[in-house]
């Protein structure tokens, strides 16, 4: 499984991916976020699913966009949407053969020459795609049923850069505490507007332990000091 998040604040855009690969009974680290910085664009791509089919639809999209050369970020989720149609129509059917699913999702965020600001746009399996809006700034997939409650509780339509890096990390380590499937290191893809450059980090369980633990402090800290609402007569 994958943990992969886009939040989109008002200067721009960060995002998190856990590196866990596994393969039958083989656990590896690999890299999930791809980044795109020319022509004046400046953007990356994240992928949950099937490594096999995360790979073919890259290369596709990769041979598109130097003949394409999309000016906005929406004309590059078109281009994605074309390759995961283009994958699906050839391999969908030999991997239900093998009983396999064709479910991968793609993040896409970034900013092109003729955007006004940056975006993020999410890409289903299907090929079509919605856009991350300022009510609900953010987009996750792979394992989401662990972290979705942090984004939806933090985010806002006025979220700074600092806090959505974040709140990125809060949620990729509620996923972590609750599933065996994601893991350390985590690579974030940081990008702010107008800059057209995107600054990629890597980060270990130990580089960010202090920040996990002083978390779960405040977190049963808070709950202490909330009001008692039922009693019981001894």
């Amino acid at each position: 499984m994958t943990f992969c998040v886009a939040i989109k604040s008002k200067t721009g855009v960060v995002a998190l991916s856990d590196t866990r690969i596994s393969s039958g009974l083989g656990v590896s680290t690999s890299k999930k976020i791809k980044t795109f910085t020319e022509g004046g664009n400046s953007f990356f791509i994240m992928s949950s699913g099937l490594r096999s089919i995360r790979d073919k639809v890259i290369h596709l999209l990769e041979d598109d966009l130097p003949t394409q050369n999309p000016d906005k970020l929406y004309k590059v989720a078109n281009l994605t949407g074309k390759a995961v149609k283009q994958v699906r129509a050839e391999d969908l059917e030999p991997l239900q053969q093998s009983k396999f699913f064709f479910d991968a999702h793609f993040i896409i965020g970034g900013q092109c020459a003729k955007d006004k600001r940056s975006s993020i746009f999410l890409i289903f399996p299907e090929g079509n795609w919605v856009e991350a809006s300022d009510e609900s700034p953010f987009t996750v997939i792979g394992n989401t049923g662990f972290g979705k409650s942090i984004l939806r509780r933090l985010l806002h339509e006025e979220i700074t850069f600092d806090l959505a890096i974040k709140v990125a990390f809060l949620s990729f380590d509620a996923t972590l505490k609750n599933a065996s499937d994601v893991d350390f290191p985590i690579d974030f893809a940081l990008y702010k507007n107008g800059t057209f450059e995107i600054q990629e980090l890597r980060k270990t369980e130990n580089e960010l332990k202090e920040t996990s633990l002083l978390w779960n402090k405040k977190l049963v800290d808070a709950a202490n000091e909330l009001p008692d609402f039922l009693h019981f007569d001894d």
